[in-house]
């Protein structure tokens, strides 16, 4: 019987990939950055094969962004029926381009959009 992945290592692994297209990094690059092979960063991204500890820092310093990012919005008790929801090229490419922004920047396209959605 074929062991299911861990919720957490989903969610784990869904971030790394959310956080490597936002960065604009293959997964050969990623790797070769690691010393390991593409094929792990599938893995990992998929959450086949558990991250340990010194590559989820390594991966956080490579990627800048802090360890707990890997954790945000994951959820106590995570549900095995869940998929996780997986950001679009459009929402990707709008968030990589928000970083861009200067805060003052930031701070009026986020009340313009808030405007919106009113």
């Amino acid at each position: 019987m074929k062991k299911l992945p861990h919720p957490i290592d989903i969610h784990v692994g869904q971030r790394l990939k959310q956080q490597r297209k936002l960065q604009g990094i293959s997964q050969e690059s990623l790797a070769k950055q690691l010393g390991i092979t593409f094929q792990q960063i599938q893995k990992y991204e998929n959450g086949t094969n558990r991250i340990s500890a010194s590559k989820l820092y390594e991966l956080s310093q490579i990627l800048k962004a802090p360890v707990q990012f890997f954790f945000e919005n994951c959820q106590k008790t995570p549900q095995l029926t869940e998929k996780p929801s997986e950001l679009t090229t459009k929402e990707l490419t709008l968030i990589k381009n928000f970083r861009e922004l200067s805060p003052a920047q930031q701070q009026a396209l986020a009340n313009f959009i808030s405007k919106l959605t009113l």
